[in-house]
C-alpha cells in the first residue's frame, strides 16, 4: 500500500482498528529501534538460523493436543481446502495436510517456508502449496477453512487481515491469539537490560474487537495450555532469551544472560523452563459473511 493510501486507510479505521494499528506500529518501531540490523520481522528477520530454532523449539511442544488443532479437525472433512496464514516452519498446516485434501500455507518469510517445504517432503506430505507472500498481498482462492495463529499480532491493518480471512472462507474462519501477558512475564528481565517496560502489543480483546467491528459475531474459547518448551542447555536458553529480549549479537550481552538465567529458569539441566507453567490462548471462530 502506498504512503498515501495507508493515510487514508487509518484515517477511515474504526476505534478498534485505529487502536490495533497504533498498538502493532509502536511494536515494530522498538523492534526497529533495537534491532536495525535484523529486518523485517515479516521477511528477512527469519533468516541466519532464526527459521531453524523456530522449528526446533515449536516442534517439541504438543501439536496432537493442541486446540486450534483439535477444533480445525471437528470443522474439517477429508474433502476440504484450508488456508494457514501465517504458516510459518507448518506446525498446523502439515498436520492438517495429511487428514483434509489440500492447505495453502502462506508466510512472508522466504525462510520459514523453506523449512515447512523439507519438512513435507520429509512426511512425504504433497498437498501443501507455499505462497511465499505477506497476506495482504496474497493472491489465493477461497477455502473451505481459513485459520491464522500468531500472525495478526505483528500487522498494522488487523482490520483488513481480519477482512480477507472472512473473505476467503467459505464455511469457516478461526483466529488465534494468546490470551495472556508474555511481555507481564519477561519484564523483570526487559526492565533490566532497556530500563523501561516494553511497548504493549494488542491482545486477543483487541482482535475481538476488530471482529465485533466488522459485524462480524463469532464464538470465542480460551484454553490453558502447558508450557512444554525446554532447553537443554544454559546456553541454548541464552540465545532464545537474547533473541525475544533484542539484545545485541554480542558476548556482553550472552555473559549477562548467563549470570541471570539460572536464577530465572526452573527444572533441571537437560530440561530447564520458564517460571510459566501454563499459557492461555484465544480462538476466535466464526462463519464467513455471504
Amino acid at each position: 500500500m502506498a504512503d498515501g493510501a495507508a493515510v487514508t486507510a487509518a484515517r477511515d479505521e474504526g476505534p478498534a482498528a485505529a487502536r490495533w494499528r497504533r498498538l502493532v506500529t509502536g511494536r515494530l518501531d522498538e523492534m526497529q529501534r533495537l534491532s536495525p540490523a535484523v529486518g523485517s520481522i515479516s521477511g528477512s528477520f527469519w533468516g541466519g538460523g532464526r527459521a531453524e530454532r523456530y522449528d526446533r523449539n515449536v516442534a517439541v511442544l504438543d501439536v496432537a493436543g493442541d486446540p486450534l488443532l483439535r477444533r480445525l479437525r471437528r470443522v474439517t472433512t477429508r474433502s476440504c481446502s484450508a488456508i494457514d496464514v501465517g504458516a510459518g516452519t507448518g506446525r498446523f498446516a502439515l498436520p492438517l495436510a495429511q487428514e483434509i485434501d489440500h492447505v495453502i500455507a502462506v508466510d512472508p518469510a522466504a525462510a520459514m517456508l523453506a523449512v515447512l517445504e523439507r519438512r513435507a517432503a520429509e512426511l512425504g506430505v504433497d498437498n501443501v502449496a507455499t505462497v511465499n507472500a505477506t497476506w495482504a498481498e496474497a493472491e489465493v482462492a477461497t477455502a473451505d477453512v481459513v485459520f491464522s495463529s500468531y500472525a495478526v499480532s505483528l500487522v498494522a491493518d488487523g482490520a483488513g487481515f481480519v477482512a480477507k480471512l472472512d473473505a476467503s472462507a467459505r464455511e469457516r474462519v478461526l483466529l488465534y491469539l494468546g490470551a495472556y501477558s508474555g511481555d507481564a512475564v519477561l519484564d523483570p528481565l526487559w526492565r533490566h537490560f532497556h530500563d523501561v517496560s516494553r511497548a504493549p502489543g494488542p491482545s486477543y480483546l483487541d482482535a475481538l474487537a476488530i471482529v465485533h467491528e466488522l459485524g462480524i459475531e463469532p464464538s470465542v474459547k480460551v484454553c490453558e495450555i502447558p508450557n512444554r518448551r525446554r532447553y537443554a542447555t544454559l546456553d541454548e536458553a541464552v540465545e532464545s532469551y537474547r533473541d525475544g529480549l533484542l539484545l545485541p549479537d554480542s558476548a556482553e550481552a550472552r555473559e549477562e544472560l548467563r549470570r541471570l538465567l539460572p536464577a530465572w529458569l526452573l527444572g533441571r539441566t537437560g530440561a530447564l523452563r520458564s517460571p510459566l507453567r501454563t499459557y492461555a490462548a484465544a480462538i476466535i471462530e466464526w462463519r464467513p459473511r455471504a
